[in-house]
């Protein structure tokens, strides 16, 4: 694994991890101030959310979808220097029901910052928002 890819994996990781403890402005640190990037909790609004405020609507809104959520980072797949595709499961509660999505992210970045972050069902469509050379 090249230092890029480990640096990318572990920027995801702890990021998941801030999210866990409910660390906003540890999750937001791991964004760009332009950052942009669409939720599935949100794609019945086709919501954009942008910067660091948007980041902050994102994590209000994924608080009003569950209860208990809890991320689990599985595997990221680094693509060129400036673009992955990475797995997680979230968990948690809707409306008195445990519920489990194990979902997709494609993420583009500006050094050690996301950049254009967005989620999706399935690996082929997360590989599919990426560059098409991405694989």
């Amino acid at each position: 694994m090249t230092d890029r890819e480990e640096e990318i994996r572990e920027l995801v990781k702890d990021a998941m991890e801030a999210l866990n403890r409910g660390d906003i402005d540890a999750y937001v640190s791991a964004t760009d101030p332009d950052v942009e990037f669409k939720s599935m909790i949100a794609e019945a609004e086709g919501e954009t959310f942008r910067g660091h405020e948007g980041a902050r609507r994102w994590w209000e809104t994924v608080r009003g979808a569950f209860d208990d959520a809890t991320w689990e980072f599985l595997s990221a797949t680094v693509v060129g220097d400036d673009e992955a595709m990475v797995c997680v499961r979230i968990s948690g509660v809707i409306g008195g029901v445990p519920v489990e999505q194990t979902m997709w992210m494609a993420l583009r970045l500006r050094g050690a910052k996301a950049i254009w972050w967005r989620f999706y069902r399935t690996e082929d469509e997360a590989r599919a928002a990426l560059r098409p050379d991405a694989g």
